[in-house]
């Protein structure tokens, strides 16, 4: 008996086992199935991102080179458009007649403000899709700073009818730690869709501090903001109600600057009322480094420059000569469509060679460069380097260019560089030869004495 009983148990035991194994072995081939699953899955994600990643390289490279392709005949059309505006200034016409084409022109400016705006914008979604945008921290001077930002929109204000004010500049001491070129993006988005929703009033930049922060504020008296487009104000392509919308705009440079912000440290705030108006504002760190003796002076010299000399007419056209090395025929053509209205003498050419020939004809030495950064003939510094070296001077350069993160160049150029971020209007062109030209001269009667 007791030898049945230890069979029968050993044969469930062995059976009981074998179950066991069986069961065992199922699981091991389910899980190298699952496995095997979940790595071709792995693998179709893997290969799927990687796709995801050449389809945003090609686009990136499609927006690029699709807004410097068309930057560059918009370029002319800003430059034709001031010779136009200079010779509707001066011509003879009946006022009613003069009445509407100042109205045509006006309208003309403002829809290829807003076209500028879009390629800006276009530009600005490549770069930080792609990750191509760099961000440099330093040292700003609210003050200065908001100033100079507010004086590029003035002539637009001018012809909206808006007033434009700036409040908290007795904190001009106050520093900021940011990228300048980045911060000028994020106010130009909000003053420009400040103006654009606003018929009636004005604007009012104002700085103010918040303990260790500083908040620059944009506030305009347009038609405000419902609650419900409050919460994706900032996402793409959202823009404000339908009767604004006729004001052009494709919604992304709010969503822009919101980016823009995350990437220099800072926050941005939105507050507003239907019916009276809204305030975009920006909320930035301040240096711990509080500023020196000769930083103060060199902001009194700067403010100087920037409201006071650019006013005043240095020299006779005769006198001031400004050399364009651009291969852009249209570009070119403008420019001396437009140089009467400048008040400069100008020359154009196509490299250092065909710029040093003509001047060596005319027996002149330039008083200004302005070059094309995206010159393809030969390197910008060369094209610097070879003309001082020609008159044995430096030249101060406007640098223009698609592109405003141009540190490298403007360090290595050898000249004093004015950046000019195209397309560009006359007016700003204008405002860049002035600053070029009234920064240099100061800076020499500094050295004299």
């Amino acid at each position: 008996m007791m030898t049945a009983a230890w069979w029968m148990a050993a044969v469930l035991m062995v059976g009981g086992l074998l179950s066991l194994i069986v069961g065992w072995q199922r699981r091991r081939g389910r899980d190298r199935v699952t496995r095997a699953r979940i790595d071709d899955r792995l693998q179709e994600l893997a290969r799927r991102r990687a796709e995801l990643r050449d389809l945003e390289a090609d686009r990136s490279r499609f927006l690029a080179a699709f807004s410097h392709d068309l930057k560059q005949p918009m370029q002319a059309v800003n430059l034709y458009l001031g010779s136009i505006q200079r010779s509707l200034a001066t011509a003879a016409m009946a006022s009613d007649e003069r009445a509407r084409s100042t109205e045509s022109l006006l309208r003309l400016q403002q829809s290829i403000g807003y076209m500028n705006d879009v390629f800006d914008s276009v530009l600005d979604i490549s770069r930080l899709d792609s990750g191509a945008l760099e961000v440099r921290m330093e040292r700003v001077h609210a003050g200065s700073f908001c100033e100079r930002v507010l004086a590029q929109h003035q002539r637009m204000a001018d012809d909206l009818g808006l007033v434009l004010e700036l409040r908290g500049a007795e904190l001009s001491q106050l520093a900021l730690k940011t990228d300048p070129r980045l911060l000028e993006r994020i106010l130009r988005n909000f003053i420009s869709n400040a103006m654009r929703y606003t018929k009636r009033g004005g604007l009012r930049l104002r700085i103010s501090q918040r303990g260790a922060l500083c908040r620059i504020a944009i506030a305009d008296t347009g038609s405000g903001i419902a609650a419900p487009l409050r919460k994706k104000i900032f996402d793409e392509f959202t823009r404000g109600d339908a009767a604004a919308m006729a004001a052009q705009g494709v919604g992304l440079g709010l969503a822009i600057a919101r980016r823009l912000a995350a990437r220099i440290g800072g926050r941005i705030l939105l507050s507003s009322h239907v019916g009276l108006g809204s305030v975009f504002a920006i909320e930035l760190p301040l240096s711990s480094i509080s500023l020196s003796d000769a930083e103060r002076a060199a902001m009194r010299d700067a403010h100087l420059v920037a409201r006071v000399l650019p006013q005043v007419v240095v020299e006779p056209p005769a006198n001031t000569l400004m050399v364009c090395i651009d291969a852009d025929p249209d570009v070119a053509n403008a420019l001396r469509l437009l140089a009467p209205g400048l008040g400069i003498d100008i020359i154009t050419a196509v490299g250092s060679a065909d710029a040093i020939r003509q001047l060596a004809v005319r027996g002149l030495i330039p008083s200004l460069l302005m070059i094309d950064a995206q010159l393809q003939s030969e390197p910008v510094a060369q094209v610097i380097t070879l003309i001082n070296d020609e008159f044995n001077a430096t030249v101060p350069v406007v640098l223009c260019s698609d592109d405003a993160l141009l540190t490298n160049i403007a360090q290595h150029a050898g000249s004093p560089v004015t950046l000019l971020q195209r397309p560009f209007t006359a007016e700003k062109l204008r405002e860049a030869i002035n600053a070029s030209l009234s920064g240099w001269r100061a800076h020499q009667g500094r050295v004299d004495q």
